[in-house]
């Protein structure tokens, strides 16, 4: 969603241009759509001199807004997870039965690790290839 700065119009999606003044968002584009710097008076890869009006640039007050609004959400979720660790580290300490089910996790990994280290070479490279060609094709790279 982006919001024109000049007529204070929001378009949803991630659109070139504002649908209700014609301005393009922070970039000077041609015809044939090709993004340029607010300052450019000629496209640099087709040559046209016909670029579209950017729109204004956003107020300094916004960016400081925007960059507050940031910096709080930051500290206040950062806190609320700092709290619920030391919670749970807390509960950990206390708790006979979580000890334990964290010490047999802690086992498993351990043999686990082991059983990977003796796999051969060649084999875990083949697994690891797998495994980055399926992450690569799940997200459409």
């Amino acid at each position: 969603m982006k919001h024109c700065y000049h007529c204070g119009h929001m378009t949803t999606g991630e659109p070139v241009f504002c649908n209700r003044c014609g301005r393009s968002y922070d970039v000077k584009l041609c015809s044939r759509l090709h993004p340029n710097p607010r300052s450019a008076e000629i496209c640099s890869q087709c040559g046209s001199r016909d670029l579209s009006t950017p729109q204004p640039r956003r107020p300094l007050r916004w960016k400081l807004f925007e960059a507050a609004v940031r910096i709080f959400l930051f500290l206040f979720l950062a806190g609320c997870s700092l709290l619920v660790l030391l919670g749970v580290l807390e509960a950990l300490v206390h708790s006979t039965q979580l000890q334990g089910g964290l010490v047999i996790i802690g086992l498993l990994l351990v043999v686990l690790w082991s059983l990977w280290s003796m796999i051969p070479q060649w084999f875990r490279k083949v697994v690891t290839e797998s495994m980055k060609r399926k992450r690569r094709n799940k997200h459409g790279d």
